[in-house]
């Protein structure tokens, strides 16, 4: 990918190397539960190869945020189509209709969004309780994505090699780290 591969050669790299492209971002979550553990002893930065394999989410790799899951959210939400039709819009496009305040994915009232949602109000009433409990309602996504715009640079400079626990936790697809979690060979520690 960092040799322009995905430009250059689309029909096979799209199809091969989905992750590395852009077009879709793995799930994340942490395989073993000493991961808190590791992560307050400085292991992802002591260790960050093994860490951001195994411990994404703790090493702040893979995050809850908002995606979209539609290419067409963009035009839809400069049609109108999140007032217009916030239900199905919140749920497939939460990150173009603005979901997410900032870059955390969370519920804003953690005592009243899991009863609401539970309500079915997360459908009946989307454009106020969809925004307040986006966690409760389902519209957030651990995945793992480069958390700065710079990253791509960055990784063109060296940095993935050089200073591997910044950019393994703010750069992880850029590095290549994204498309490891999806292998099914795990390191042990």
């Amino acid at each position: 990918m960092q040799a322009g591969e995905c430009e250059a050669n689309p029909e096979s790299m799209l199809r091969v190397c989905p992750t590395s492209c852009g077009l879709c971002t793995p799930e994340c979550k942490d395989l073993h539960d000493d991961c808190t553990g590791w992560g307050s002893a400085g292991e992802c930065n002591e260790n960050p190869e093994f860490m951001i394999r195994n411990c994404p989410v703790t090493c702040e790799a893979c995050k809850s945020t908002c995606r979209d899951f539609k290419a067409d959210c963009p035009g839809w939400t400069a049609d109108g189509e999140c007032f217009k039709n916030p239900g199905f819009m919140y749920k497939e496009c939460p990150n173009s209709c603005g979901v997410c305040e900032g870059v955390k994915c969370a519920d804003s009232n953690q005592t009243q969004c899991q009863i609401w949602a539970d309500a079915g109000e997360c459908l009946h009433n989307p454009l106020a309780v969809m925004k307040e409990c986006p966690d409760s309602c389902g519209v957030c996504s651990t995945v793992c994505m480069d958390h700065d715009e710079s990253c791509t640079g960055w990784a063109k400079d060296g940095q993935c090699d050089d200073n591997k626990g910044f950019m393994y936790r703010v750069c992880p697809a850029a590095c290549g780290m994204c498309q490891l979690l999806e292998s099914p060979d795990k390191e042990e520690l």
